[in-house]
């Protein structure tokens, strides 16, 4: 597993790139092996934040276990009030790229084409089921337990490109949230019939490759100088390890 690295920090907070695999915020107190875990003992002074959660201090929002990419962490306790008002008011901006299998059965009524204007919005409420609540199924307008309660998410498609270059070919999506639930991306294009290669829970297919969702960029207020701000990664590259 390679080392998460630090992409900029403040005085005020710091944004990390967590690699594939790894858990963003731990289970129970001092668990090692986790994204926030690796930042505290670059930064102990950001174990007296306080956060939602205690055993997760500044963390101001998670990446799935096998999703790459940034994670902004505040380093103290004003700046993660600051980025918590923010983010309820949709003001912190996360873009993912994701590399899809080709198109599959479709779970809903709802289909994406090369052809459409774009950005293209997704909303839907969630619901976790199976074993152990592990998976997440989106709930749509048109579904019976939509009237059932539920935030509503929404995934924004900004881009959809054919990649027929590579060994595999894949269907790449650009995409964008404000607010996220467990799974949101990956739940989304799989409804749409574009499962993310490599995800083992949402695509059948099996592939010897890790999950191929990026959470290549974010843009937020500065809680010091109050301006806006966006960092973005390098594109990755298809099947990057």
């Amino acid at each position: 597993m390679r080392e998460p690295v630090i992409h900029a920090e403040t005085a005020a907070w710091a944004l990390v790139h967590k690699p594939h695999d790894m858990p963003t915020a731990p289970l129970v107190a001092d668990e090692e092996g986790t994204l926030l875990s690796w930042f505290l003992n670059k930064v102990p002074d950001a174990a007296h934040v306080i956060g939602r959660k205690p055993i997760e201090h500044g963390l101001v929002h998670r990446l799935d276990t096998s999703t790459q990419g940034l994670v902004l962490i505040a380093k103290t306790t004003q700046a993660y009030i600051f980025f918590n008002e923010l983010q309820q008011e949709g003001h912190i901006s996360k873009r993912y790229y994701a590399f899809c299998a080709g198109k599959s059965n479709i779970i809903t009524n709802m289909t994406v084409k090369l052809q459409d204007e774009f950005p293209k919005k997704i909303t839907s409420k969630f619901r976790a089921f199976g074993p152990g609540r592990r998976e997440v199924r989106p709930i749509f307008p048109q579904d019976r337990q939509f009237e059932d309660g539920g935030k509503m998410y929404t995934t924004t498609i900004e881009n959809v490109v054919q990649n027929n270059v590579d060994l595999i070919p894949s269907t790449d999506f650009s995409c964008s949230l404000t607010r996220g639930y467990r799974h949101q991306v990956r739940v989304h294009l799989a409804s749409l019939g574009y499962p993310i290669i490599g995800d083992q829970i949402y695509n059948a297919q099996t592939y010897s490759t890790p999950l191929q969702l990026y959470a290549f960029g974010i843009s937020f207020i500065d809680p010091d100088s109050l301006l806006p701000v966006s960092f973005s990664l390098q594109q990755p590259n298809k099947m990057n390890q």
